[in-house]
Parts: C-alpha cells; structure tokens; sequence
C-alpha cells in the first residue's frame, strides 16, 4: 500500500470577533485516485503566524489518532480476510 501524501494547502483567517482571530489551515491528503481536504481550525490568538503550522499539524494528528482508536475494532486479522475472501456469495455468472 502507498503512503499518504499531506499537504498544507492554506491558510486563512476565517472570523474576527470578541475571541479574536481564528485560523482555518487546510490539508490536502492523497494516495492514488483518493484526494481529499481536512480543515483545522484553531483560535488565532493562540498562536502566532510561525506557530499556527505547527499547531495545526499536531491537532491533524491527533484527530487520526482519534479515528484510528474508534475504528481498532474493526481491524480484522490475517486468518479473519483469508476467511471472507474465501466466501464468494456472488453469483456465477
């Protein structure tokens, strides 16, 4: 299986009100034919220009750490897919 390609896209002030700024940076993840983006926000007076990157980097992690803990009881093992591969319930055409 091919890695992950992740890229920033962008960055961009989304809102100013009474918290101040919030910053929206925009990843774009691909691997082969599937591409998609993820947007993380985060408050802006958190962080300065230089830090924002970072930032958002680590909050990206931690929501796949996130996903990957929900979705662990549906890892299956090895025997488990030689098992369902093994069950064609198509019919023969």
């Amino acid at each position: 299986m091919s890695k992950f390609k992740v890229a920033l896209a962008r960055i961009e002030v989304v809102e100013e009100g009474e918290q101040g700024k919030q910053v929206c940076a925009v990843f774009q993840i691909e691997r082969g034919p599937i591409g998609f983006q993820i947007p993380i926000y985060l408050q802006g007076r958190d962080f300065d220009d230089t830090e924002v990157v970072q930032a958002a980097r680590s909050s990206l992690y931690r929501m796949f750490v996130d996903l990957a803990n929900q979705c662990r009881i549906w890892e299956l093992s090895p025997a488990e897919l030689e098992r369902l591969s093994k069950m064609n319930l198509r019919p023969v055409e």
